[in-house]
């Protein structure tokens, strides 16, 4: 008994709807011109009866086609959401090397740094000295003693 009224509610809302939008002219001649229309159209396919059925054998085609469509690029889709699964861990491999080099890396730029400041924090460190050759320094200290010796020589005959 209910689902009557609910029915017949909807119905009556429905019409009165209908009517109300009526009310405007555009919207009646909207609905006048789409009503000729579709006579026209539905008396034309009555008389020809089989360019409905080529017709409606079109549309069938084209959303058969749509279909097929759909399907080869959802499966296209999933194929490549494979291989991205398929790829990921080796993506995440490859990140955890690179991220390893660079922590290396990072350490011996530190190391490089210390090494630098350590050098150049010596009680003593020779203008000439380089950091990388032995040989240069032991020339150099050698070309410093004597000119100390001079120096030395020279106060020692100020004083007498």
């Amino acid at each position: 008994m209910s689902q009557n009224k609910l029915l017949q509610g909807l119905l009556v809302g429905a019409a009165l709807g209908v009517i109300v939008s009526l009310f405007d002219r555009n919207t009646r001649n909207d609905v006048m011109n789409k009503s000729k229309n579709l006579s026209s159209n539905a008396k034309y396919y009555a008389q020809n009866r089989e360019e409905l059925v080529s017709t409606a054998k079109q549309q069938a085609e084209k959303v058969q086609n749509l279909y097929s469509r759909i399907s080869e690029d959802a499966s296209y889709v999933g194929e490549k959401v494979n291989e991205l699964k398929g790829l990921t861990p080796q993506v995440k491999e490859m990140a955890l090397e690179t991220k390893q080099a660079f922590t290396e890396t990072k350490d011996a730029i530190v190391e490089t740094k210390d090494d630098v400041a350590s050098a150049l924090k010596e009680d003593n460190p020779s203008p000439t000295t380089s950091l990388g050759n032995d040989n240069s320094s032991s020339s150099t200290t050698g070309a410093g003693n004597s000119s100390n010796s001079f120096n030395s020589s020279t106060n020692s005959s100020k004083k007498a």
